[in-house]
């Protein structure tokens, strides 16, 4: 077992971390856009810009967490480098394009990875109703394109049925923490507890334990493997969802490339709000004046962010990422899933606790 690191921050995180190296994302992105430019060709012609939106968002950026994971889920358990491996990993991503371009419609964010949101960018066609409507179908051609490449991937049947259940249920749980995130916004309230819930099933799973035990299944039906892996995957995959809603309230723009005050005028419901409230009645009180503003201006989502600062709520939900992200290091095995994938997932760790974008 991994000894964890006393605090994420001391843990060693290179300019390329063995899980996150330039070659394995290359290589992933080079078969997707090979795949989406095919795909491109087989549709009418003035239906293409819905795949040329998809391919501008896949080009833009992103963190490639989903495929890298899915990759290491599978060397864990044994199974090998290569083309097949590197599809599912690049049907994730395509997943995950589908979701970032609805959220993005569900939240109203104008920005996504530096760029405009889809519905914005769909816009400058025929106005702002036409750019979510085409929005919405252009995540929907992502979602139906993610599962074409995953089925393409040549896996032996056996192997795709147990890793089609894992996709199945990832997806349903993903769309299930969306709505309750929504809901919490409508309500206005959402304690830790619940704030908690919505973070594993939002992003918890989908991002990490997930993509790992889909990657895992396609190479063994081994209950250790599995065991080991969601022990690591379940506690980060909360943790990177935690430092994402910091992100969302605290990020530099420039790095995230998401509009900054974009969670507070949704009203967001999250850990880092939730712990706000509790920590200080203060903080509530701002929060409940100014939280869910669609008019809500610069000056007083600097008040907003003041008061979650000096609730504690910040160190508190800093501290809590430290601890899952502990929690996962502490969870590898390498007796279990080998020296090689125990050390990217550690790794990997490091830098989904700490990250910056």
């Amino acid at each position: 077992m991994t000894a964890p690191c006393a605090h994420l921050r001391d843990c060693a995180v290179t300019a390329t971390p063995v899980g996150i190296d330039s070659d394995l994302r290359t290589r992933v992105d080079v078969g997707l856009l090979e795949f989406l430019r095919d795909q491109r060709d087989d549709l009418p012609a003035d239906a293409r810009p819905l795949v040329d939106e998809l391919e501008r968002l896949v080009t833009a950026g992103g963190k490639r967490l989903r495929p890298v994971f899915c990759y290491w889920g599978h060397i864990a358990a044994g199974g090998a480098d290569g083309e097949p491996i590197l599809q599912v990993a690049g049907a994730l991503e395509l997943l995950h394009t589908f979701a970032i371009v609805h959220d993005d419609v569900v939240d109203r964010s104008p920005l996504r990875r530096g760029g405009p949101a889809a519905h914005e960018s769909l816009s400058a066609d025929g106005g702002g109703w036409f750019g979510v409507s085409a929005a919405v179908l252009a995540g929907d051609l992502a979602m139906v394109l993610a599962d074409s490449l995953m089925s393409r991937a040549g896996f032996p049947p056996e192997a795709m049925g147990r890793a089609r259940q894992m996709y199945d249920r990832m997806r349903v749980r993903a769309i299930a923490g969306e709505f309750l995130d929504l809901r919490a916004s409508r309500d206005g309230f959402a304690d830790e507890q619940q704030a908690r819930r919505i973070a594993r099933l939002k992003s918890g799973g989908y991002t990490v334990a997930d993509p790992l035990a889909i990657g895992a299944a396609l190479a063994t039906d081994d209950p250790d493997v599995q065991r080991v892996l969601s022990a690591y995957g379940l506690p980060l995959g909360e943790a990177f969802q935690i430092r994402d809603d910091i992100l969302g309230v605290f990020g530099d723009p420039s790095v995230t490339g998401k509009d900054r005050d974009g969670d507070l005028r949704e009203g967001k419901q999250t850990v880092l709000v939730a712990m706000a409230r509790r920590l200080d009645p203060r903080a509530s009180a701002v929060l409940n004046a100014h939280l869910g503003r669609r008019d809500l201006d610069t000056q007083d989502a600097a008040r907003v962010r003041e008061a979650i600062l000096e609730s504690g709520a910040l160190a508190a939900a800093s501290d809590l990422i430290s601890r899952l992200a502990g929690d996962a290091v502490s969870a590898i095995d390498a007796d279990v899933i080998g020296a090689h994938a125990a050390s990217a997932l550690e790794d990997l760790a490091a830098r989904v606790a700490v990250r910056e974008d």
